[in-house]
């Protein structure tokens, strides 16, 4: 029992290194869809409450790595564009209303609303990482042009992403100089392998530091089948935040094994 703690220790330490390294990646290989979760923010410059908690969203990338992908639809501001309503137009098929910002969809599900609402956002979160079943094998790549095979069933969306996109001047703008994970472009492949919408940006190669997340999911919305981000930044996780994680995870589980009552095996005198 205890070299079982031990090896989990191991693991969970890993899989803390893991999630610093995954992060950068280069667009350069082929890679097939994961189990990340998707977190999608309804957003606009002018939101005080946006600004406030986009330095916390970009400490929440940098811990989850790629068990996570973000990306922000902006509404109402100098950054909405026509990938943006699109995309807020397929969350619309499941979730009707007038949302506020920042509003949260994780998985394609209307989870939380508000400034205050990240603990809920958090919790569905792990929630869908300990539920979701293995995602359909679709394989996508980048080298100059996106590449991807099509989906069996269902559509295939591809989510270009800009990271530290300038602010225009002059804007209502509460926050820094720039917003991160700017939905850009959108492009729609249905299970035929026919690009049925391509909007905005559909080449990456037009931005300095960009993602792209490619989704499988149902057609009429609701939560996808599976997740992944590609990208050509480098996102790492900070030094003393992954010792303090390892320490704390093998603090928890030092304490387990003291406090475990040992095994006691009868005294052979006694048989």
């Amino acid at each position: 029992m205890r070299a079982a703690i031990w090896a989990i220790a191991l693991v969970l330490c890993m899989s803390q290194i893991n999630i610093a390294l995954a992060a950068s990646i280069s667009g350069k290989e082929t890679y097939s869809l994961s189990r990340s979760v998707l977190i999608e923010e309804r957003t606009a410059i002018w939101c005080p409450s946006c600004a406030e908690i986009d330095p916390q969203l970009n400490d929440v990338q940098r811990s989850h790595g790629m068990r996570i992908a973000m990306v922000a639809l902006h509404v109402g501001d100098e950054f909405e564009n026509d990938a943006s309503r699109e995309r807020m137009e397929y969350q619309n098929k499941t979730h009707t209303g007038n949302f506020g910002t920042p509003s949260f969809f994780v998985d394609g599900l209307m989870t939380a609303e508000g400034y205050d609402s990240w603990n809920d956002v958090q919790r569905k979160i792990l929630t869908q990482e300990l539920s979701r079943g293995n995602p359909t094998q679709i394989n996508v790549s980048y080298n100059q042009e996106i590449e991807y095979e099509k989906p069996p069933h269902g559509q295939l969306s591809i989510l270009i992403l800009e990271h530290e996109k300038k602010v225009p001047e002059g804007v209502e703008n509460p926050g820094g100089v720039d917003r991160d994970r700017v939905l850009v472009g959108y492009i729609v492949v249905d299970d035929n392998g026919t690009e049925v919408k391509s909007l905005g940006v559909t080449n990456p190669s037009q931005i300095e530091k960009w993602s792209l997340i490619f989704i499988h999911e149902p057609v009429n919305g609701g939560e996808p089948y599976g997740v992944f981000e590609l990208s050509n930044r480098i996102l790492t996780q900070e030094i003393s935040d992954l010792l303090f994680e390892i320490v704390f995870i093998t603090s928890m589980l030092g304490a387990i094994l003291i406090f475990m009552p040992k095994n006691k095996f009868p005294d052979s005198e006694e048989e």
